[in-house]
């Protein structure tokens, strides 16, 4: 299952990339997203930094997905590569359970816009998981978004200083 977020704010993308760093303002996103973020040791990959932390949603999984997943929430490692050159950056999340079974993964990139600029978010969820995949691809993605949704006026006080 594809899903995509398209977030507008009020200023340039290099201020939107260079006020949407740091632990306070991850703290803050992450608490809107009702998550809790804890920092990992980040891995380098060739040339390439990979961030690393660990994730638990608080909101309990639909009862589907806490029965074929055998846990009441979602946990999982998020790892994000930055490119500062084009304002992107490529994530991908490694559930704490049925690592073989769930791919979670995209991207993320600021773009001008007409009066300021726009954060678009891609990405992609498969649950192979026979009968009941889908609906738990679908729930996943809900709650991704609602996420994205509860944290957008956080980063916008960050971003445009409102």
């Amino acid at each position: 299952m594809e899903f995509s977020v398209v977030q507008r704010f009020a200023c340039s993308p290099e201020t939107y990339w260079n006020r949407s760093r740091g632990p306070e303002f991850e703290a803050a996103v992450a608490k809107e997203a009702e998550a809790l973020v804890e920092a990992l040791p980040s891995r380098q990959d060739g040339a390439r930094l990979i961030e690393r932390s660990r994730v638990t949603l608080l909101q309990p999984l639909t009862a589907v997905a806490q029965k074929a997943m055998g846990v009441e929430r979602f946990t999982y490692i998020q790892e994000v590569e930055t490119i500062d050159a084009n304002f992107t950056t490529r994530w991908s999340i490694v559930p704490d359970v049925m690592k073989d079974r769930i791919t979670i993964k995209g991207d993320t990139h600021v773009r001008g816009a007409q009066g300021g600029c726009e954060r678009v978010i891609r990405g992609s969820i498969e649950v192979r998981i026979a009968l009941v995949g889908g609906t738990i691809e679908r729930g996943i993605a809900e709650r991704v978004q609602r996420g994205y949704t509860r944290a957008e006026p956080v980063i916008r006080r960050f971003v445009e200083g409102t």
